[in-house]
């Protein structure tokens, strides 16, 4: 009904459009007749006046009614006798036939050029938004943003509000508006009494709504946004009937089009996103077992070794070397304990579940709870502990910053030479607390400093695999190139 009503009111405005052209015409020929112009400016001006109603009028047979009217309002008001159908002369009916002719070919040829200027312009809008289109959707990050930037497209396409119903698992999701302009926003009632038809489209992948042979008494034009193996979602043009005009029709499909190959990319790209994510995780693993395989191996082999000797000579060893072999015996399982704790952090560390007991702590107390951590081959090196400010607070995990202490003076004690100077200090740095770890041993070579805190990876033999490293750090670094941690 509402299209009834909208084609009846256009063809009223434009009836009144002709019969306004033509009553200036007439209008316009009497000031000239008064002025003594000949006949032929009047059938000029009569000629204009049709070419004028075939500029604003959409149907060519408005020129012909023109033709036909502008010849008997000729004959009515300018011929002898005058406000009379009857016309004396014998020049008149060639002049009414030449006069009809003329005016109806000229209004047929220019509302030909007005009908194709109008084609071109819409043409050339129309390509306007596909050309924009295609470069909304190459910005598009998300696909989100990929069906946002369609929706507004057909939107100021097809100057009506347009509703998104998204796939999911148990069908259609909820309608999603878009407006462009002024365009007013649907109430949910309107959104909502097409579900039907969104879901037929949905299933079966063709156009329903007007000017289809699917559901042509629905609400607006229904179109599946797919590809080849997936289904998007369902756009449809509230109160449209996209068809009657096939290039309308296609620039409509061709958004569409677009928009499931900018979703199907994504969709691509994030599968490829989450294979390269477990091909990571599977090769962190493999990493971890091919790492802690030697680790493990050798300390239990050690421990077991140990353990027998002990159980089988034990009463023929003396005090010496039974103390010798328990004194290994406990490294070992101290090396064991610290293994399993690092591997602990690690895997809450890859894993996000680490979660941070963090609160006030004094930073020499933290300091010093490590120091009675570390190695007992720490009595082979020169440890010393310089804090420049012995009130010094930091928000902090207590326990993850004793074990990065730990790890870092451990690392320097295995990887430095027997004697050296391993110092740790402490100091303030504007509003963080620097905790800094350093010694005079080798150090590090510039080619491996952007790798050391790579997983499983030592320095000078890659992934770990050798003599009893993890790879969970670096080894300290000299003093004159410390490696610092910070914390608030």
């Amino acid at each position: 009904m509402e299209h009834e009503w909208a084609r009846d009111d256009h063809t009223l405005l434009d009836a009144a459009k002709t019969a306004g052209i033509l009553l200036a015409t007439i209008g316009l020929s009497e000031a000239f007749d008064l002025l003594g112009f000949s006949e032929a400016s009047i059938v000029i001006t009569f000629v204009l006046g049709v070419i004028l109603i075939a500029i604003v009028t959409p149907k060519r047979s408005y020129c012909l009614v023109a033709s036909a009217l502008s010849v008997l309002a000729f004959n009515y008001f300018f011929t002898s006798p005058r406000y009379s159908l009857q016309a004396l002369g014998n020049q008149y009916p060639t002049t009414f036939a030449t006069m009809f002719v003329v005016a109806l070919l000229s209004s047929w040829l220019a509302m030909g050029l007005r009908m194709r200027a109008e084609e071109s312009a819409a043409a050339t809008r129309r390509t306007k938004v596909l050309l924009e289109t295609d470069q909304l959707l190459q910005r598009c990050r998300t696909a989100d943003e990929i069906v946002e930037a369609m929706a507004h497209q057909l939107a100021r396409l097809e100057g009506r509000a347009v509703v998104w119903r998204a796939s999911t698992d148990s069908g259609l999701g909820e309608p999603v508006p878009f407006v462009a302009g002024e365009t007013a926003v649907p109430s949910p009632d309107e959104l909502r009494r097409d579900e039907g038809v969104a879901a037929w489209v949905c299933e079966h992948n063709r156009m329903a709504g007007p000017t289809t042979d699917s559901f042509p008494k629905a609400h607006g034009i229904y179109l599946a946004v797919r590809s080849e193996t997936t289904v998007f979602g369902v756009i449809g043009i509230l109160n449209g009937d996209v068809g009657h005009d096939s290039s309308e029709r296609n620039i409509v499909l061709a958004i569409v089009g677009e928009a499931a190959l900018a979703l199907e990319r994504d969709r691509a790209l994030r599968e490829r996103e989450q294979a390269a994510v477990l091909a990571k995780n599977e090769q962190l693993r493999a990493d971890l077992l091919r790492s802690i395989s030697h680790d493990l191996r050798t300390p239990l082999t050690a421990i077991s070794g140990n353990a027998d000797i002990l159980l089988d000579e034990g009463t023929t060893l003396d005090e010496a070397a039974r103390h010798h072999l328990l004194a290994d015996i406990y490294d070992d399982a101290l090396w064991l304990n610290d293994l399993v704790e690092n591997l602990l952090a690690v895997t809450k560390l890859e894993n996000g579940t680490l979660r941070l007991n963090v609160s006030c702590e004094l930073v020499e107390e933290v300091i010093d709870e490590a120091m009675l951590h570390v190695s007992r081959k720490a009595a082979e090196h020169e440890i010393s502990v310089d804090n420049e400010d012995d009130l010094l607070l930091a928000r902090m995990d207590a326990h993850l910053v004793v074990q990065v202490i730990v790890n870092l003076v451990n690392n320097a004690i295995q990887y430095t030479p027997t004697g050296s100077r391993i110092l740790v200090s402490s100091h303030r740095e504007g509003d963080l607390a620097v905790i800094a770890v350093s010694d005079d041993g080798p150090g590090i070579a510039d080619a491996d400093k952007q790798r050391v805190f790579e997983s499983f990876y030592t320095v000078g033999r890659g992934l770990a695999d050798g003599r009893r490293s993890m790879g969970l750090g670096p080894r300290a670094l000299p003093l004159d190139s410390e490696r610092a941690r910070r914390y608030h």
